[in-house]
């Protein structure tokens, strides 16, 4: 055996220690999927939620260990909406195979093309190879066949990657050479695509590990801004300028707009008129006719006619900005355009502070309030309390991701979103089918988050899922089954300790201390998981609300009868 190089002990001993901090139940190889992955897509701004969205591997998966298909720089899930109407568009296929192998191997990369050859042809019916390749990958690929369907009138520019990870030191030729087949393969099937392959090895994933992302932006004012002592400004920006700004290599920079309270609102009445304005280029500046964009950020430095900007969040112009950038992605021509975009930049260090400026600037009356999702009040109670209980909220998507806190204490909004849904609400096909647009109605959200729900019921809840999780991952239930029952497997051990399903939230409330009996809720997950294969088993039974339906009309006796 040869020697290990200081690379490969480095990064061997750092994904150990981060393994052992996941505490989530899985194996070091699966956990080196996860680690992997979000190594690889740092730049992409993805949660842990979203990492795990496109692990695959699990036998049966062509040597594909994660897949992920991005549309104008968004993870596409199922539930994800897409804009045919847009006309020009990037999608974005990644393709991973993470081994912690020290070597690289000739058959992962003929793998690699196997599965392409079976499951990228669009003249291949994927459940064709329902023997071959497992439902997770079979689906992820519809995902991508779905999105590219969708959008092919538009000819999208189509970018597929492929990394084969290890933590092995250098590729041998004849691996390097098994490439050049996948290659053609590829551009047969797509033929203007682009395509690229690395070797991600020990050194090279070690450098991913230490690399940071700058979370500072430029941006190039076109006149010299007004500035206050407080290091504010107001500023005049070339719309090319700011159409830069707000683009990473082409894609919206979606997570500028985290803080913003309303996402992209399409062709409305609003949308359609600064579409109009920008389209006339004859007509008067752009800032006469537009309020413009507000910034927040704690700190902006000025160098010429150069903004640099820590942290920066858009918190007002999400429309504009949606605008803009639709308006030049779909023509070079108008990267002549002279007119400039009034923008605010408002430095402010202080966390409430910042909420109270992203609700200020976004009070219009047409904004229903419980649009001001992550600046809520209830937000900041729910971090506060579960900080102190061992969790970390996420109430700014990746912030605790990014100091580098494990994987199992974290907690996204969207997460605990979903586990209220499932066993406050009693509505887990809706958890399980919404992954992504459940706080799209307000309705649904104000009784999920709420300043009269208790506090504590937000712990006990995530107590609760993080459990049956870790549980089913104990019990080895392949990952399929486990996304598809685990919010049904969470309400009904819910009720059977509680006793009721009328008001679970003060019962939960009402106990001093949640303890989970894992002998009890194995029982639990057993039934329920038998329930859903007699049911049928699949992703249509997960997401439609008759298994809820059959789970609530059980008597709770027979629900307590398995504890």
């Amino acid at each position: 055996m040869e020697k290990k190089t200081n690379d490969q002990i480095i990064l061997e001993q750092i994904i150990k220690e981060r393994w052992e901090e996941s505490q989530d139940g899985s194996s070091i190889s699966e956990y080196f999927e996860i680690y992997a992955a979000t190594e690889l897509l740092k730049n992409q701004d993805l949660s842990y939620d979203d990492i795990e969205y496109g692990i695959v591997g699990n036998g049966g998966d062509g040597g594909i260990d994660s897949i992920y298909t991005f549309i104008n720089g968004e993870l596409l899930k199922e539930d994800t909406p897409i804009n045919a109407t847009q006309k020009k568009n990037t999608i974005e296929l990644v393709i991973i195979q993470s081994k912690t192998s020290p070597t690289f191997k000739e058959d992962a990369v003929v793998k690699f093309r196997e599965s392409a050859e079976d499951l990228f042809n669009l003249a291949n019916a994927t459940d064709d190879f329902a023997a071959r390749y497992n439902k997770d990958i079979r689906e992820k690929v519809e995902l991508f066949r779905k999105g590219y369907g969708m959008l092919a009138k538009t000819f999208p520019k189509l970018v597929i990657r492929y990394f084969y990870v290890t933590q092995g030191v250098s590729t041998h030729p004849n691996v390097e050479g098994k490439v050049d087949k996948l290659r053609d393969v590829i551009s047969s099937m797509f033929s203007n695509s682009e395509f690229s392959f690395e070797f991600v090895g020990a050194s090279r994933l070690l450098e991913l590990t230490r690399d940071i992302p700058t979370t500072s932006r430029a941006l190039e004012v076109a006149e010299s801004p007004i500035g206050t002592a407080g290091g504010s400004y107001i500023c005049l920006v070339d719309l090319k300028s700011y159409f830069k700004f707000i683009s990473d290599a082409g894609a919206l920079a979606r997570s500028l707009f985290e803080s913003n309270v309303r996402d992209y609102q399409g062709s409305v009445i609003v949308n359609t008129g600064i579409r109009q304005t920008l389209q006339n280029a004859h007509s008067e500046d752009f800032w006469y006719l537009n309020n413009g964009v507000t910034i927040i950020t704690p700190k902006a430095v000025l160098a010429g006619k150069q903004l640099t900007i820590e942290d920066p969040q858009i918190v007002n112009g999400l429309q504009t900005s949606h605008e803009i950038y639709q308006h030049f992605s779909e023509s070079s021509e108008d990267l002549a355009d002279k007119r400039t975009v009034l923008v605010r930049i408002i430095c402010e260090k202080d966390e409430p502070a910042r909420d109270r400026i992203i609700r200020a600037t976004n009070s219009q009356t047409a904004i229903p309030p419980a649009s001001l999702r992550s600046s809520d009040e209830i937000h900041r109670n729910i971090e506060d309390f579960l900080k102190s209980n061992g969790f970390y909220y996420d109430r700014k998507k990746n912030y605790y991701k990014n100091k580098g806190m494990s994987i199992s204490q974290i907690i996204s909004i969207p997460y605990m979103a979903q586990a209220m849904m499932a066993i406050i609400l009693q509505k887990p096909d809706q958890a399980r089918a919404r992954p992504s647009t459940l706080l799209n109605s307000d309705i649904e959200y104000k009784r999920i988050f709420s300043l009269d729900m208790p506090i504590d019921v937000y712990l006990k809840v995530i107590q609760v899922m993080r459990t049956v999780e870790r549980n089913m991952k104990d019990l080895e239930i392949d990952r399929k089954t486990s996304a598809n029952i685990k919010y049904y497997v969470a309400m009904v051990y819910a009720i059977a300790i509680t006793g009721t399903k009328s008001d679970i939230a003060a019962k939960l409330n009402g106990m001093a201390q949640l303890v989970i009996n894992t002998d009890e809720l194995t029982e639990v997950t057993l039934k329920v998981k038998a329930m859903f294969e007699e049911a049928g088993g699949t992703d249509q039974v997960a997401k439609a609300s008759a298994f809820a339906e059959t789970l609530l009309a059980a008597p709770i006796p027979e629900i307590q009868a398995v504890l």
